[in-house]
């Protein structure tokens, strides 16, 4: 992690300091809750795109094929679990 660059906005004056611990730790706490909020939305993306299409339910409701398609859905579902 770098060094921290603070500037006083009426003077300009720059200075740097190291991160504290304190910091360091929220910093680390922010980016594992933004990858695990990445990941969640992730699984959503890989499931819409393997479930069936609303053409294919359609289509399994009007031939009487529910079953398939529920385990169609299913399949997809244990494949990209929500975590």
């Amino acid at each position: 992690m770098t060094d921290v660059i603070e500037v006083n906005v009426q003077t300009g004056e720059k200075t740097t300091r190291s991160y504290t611990q304190e910091e360091k730790d929220n910093n680390a706490t922010a980016e594992a809750d933004a990858k695990k909020n990445f990941d969640a939305l992730d699984y959503k993306a890989k499931r819409k795109s393997e479930f069936p299409t609303i053409e294919e339910c359609v289509h399994a409701i009007l031939d009487d094929d529910l079953e398939a398609l529920q385990a169609k859905r299913t399949a997809v579902k244990e494949k990209y679990k929500k975590s």
